[in-house]
């Protein structure tokens, strides 16, 4: 990683510039007319320059949008990811619908084809747990099923509610989106609903806040003032239930496996 001394010409792609205390990755282009700043997901910087700018000019940039960069730093560290890995040995906890399970390891043949709840208890297959990846893929399908099973009985009514036609569902692996919606194509189908399995590790009340959100687009796609308008209608707490979901959504578990 190299620092970009402060008596070079002009930036240089792909390197470190460090201004007061501030690290930036510099990225280069000949078409950009002005500089630029970007904060990342991860909390990293990145500073957008133009062809033909100096060193000088850069950092004359940064510092004078500092403090702005340390607004969205901030705003950044406030909502990064904390979720930890779990392990895959008895006793470790896993959240279901905001309640929290501890898993049990079975020798018993039945236990080897899927993850189940029984009486308390997430019971996987010792086998599976031996293997980090079909361990995984085994509680990722588990949440995908109980899931589904339980948004089938919540979607039609929150569709009334908010007068959209029920769309179709499906629960997979949607990255770091809590849910998406896809209207409908030229086959006659309806809409398709995805949500994301580390969903339903939350509380119900926030599962509803999302299944609202990607119902809202049923009507209105993008996030116009008329999406909130409908939103607000059918969950009035909206706004409550999104800054939950932004600060107890960052805690959980996305799927790693120490």
């Amino acid at each position: 990683m190299t620092v970009l001394a402060e008596n070079q010409t002009a930036p240089v792609d792909g390197e470190l510039l460090t201004v007061d205390g501030l690290a930036l990755r510099i990225r280069v282009s000949p078409r950009r007319k002005r500089f630029a700043l970007t904060v990342t997901p991860d909390a990293s910087l990145v500073l957008h320059v133009p062809g033909e700018r100096t060193a000088r000019e850069a950092e004359g940039f940064v510092r004078e949008h500092r403090s702005w960069l340390v607004t969205k730093l901030a705003e950044r560290e406030r909502v990064r990811p904390v979720n930890t890995a779990k392990r895959l040995i008895d006793g470790e906890l896993f959240r279901y619908l905001g309640r929290t399970y501890r898993l049990a390891l079975s020798d018993g043949e039945e236990a080897d084809v899927r993850v189940r709840l029984v009486a308390g208890r997430l019971v996987m297959g010792r086998a599976m747990a031996e293997d980090p990846e079909v361990g995984r893929a085994a509680l990722v399908d588990w949440y995908c099923r109980t899931g589904r099973a339980w948004t089938r009985g919540r979607l039609q009514p929150w569709a009334a509610r908010m007068g959209v036609a029920e769309p179709r569902l499906e629960v997979r692996d949607l990255g770091q989106r809590w849910g998406s919606y896809r209207a409908p194509g030229g086959s006659g189908q309806p809409g398709l609903v995805s949500l994301g399995w580390p969903l339903f590790q939350l509380p119900m009340h926030l599962i509803d806040y999302v299944i609202a959100h990607e119902l809202a687009h049923v009507a209105v796609p993008g996030h116009r003032a008329d999406f909130w308008r409908l939103v607000r209608i059918a969950l009035p707490e909206y706004e409550q239930r999104r800054a939950d979901l932004d600060e107890l959504g960052r805690r959980m578990w996305m799927g790693e496996i120490a």
